[in-house]
């Protein structure tokens, strides 16, 4: 068969970022609807700067209770990234043929 015969395939593609820990199955999931992986890339970004308000005023609590809401507002903000650092996700690029009955 000559290169000017043969049909062009034509792909359908998904850019998507896998939820940690369930990449297996996730790709395994994809493959059974008829999708394959082409690539995985990095998605790169910086954490901005953190600005502070703009949120609702809240009051301010006294005693055993305002210690313990700042106890948890710090637990809370002690696992987000700093700011300026740089975080990586991971995109995943996959790709199924084109079902003659999609073109047209």
């Amino acid at each position: 068969m000559s290169v000017s015969s043969r049909a062009l395939q034509l792909y359908e593609y998904r850019v998507v970022s896998l939820t940690d820990g369930a990449f297996t199955s996730s790709l395994n999931d994809y493959a059974r609807d008829g999708w394959e992986l082409v690539q995985v890339v990095p998605d790169i970004g910086v954490v901005p700067e953190k600005r502070e308000g703009g949120g609702l005023p809240m009051p301010a609590l006294g005693g055993k209770i305002g210690a313990a809401a700042s106890k948890l507002k710090d637990l809370d903000s002690s696992n987000e990234p700093v700011p300026g650092s740089i975080t990586t996700t991971f995109l995943w690029v996959l790709r199924r043929p084109f079902d003659e009955e999609d073109l047209g």
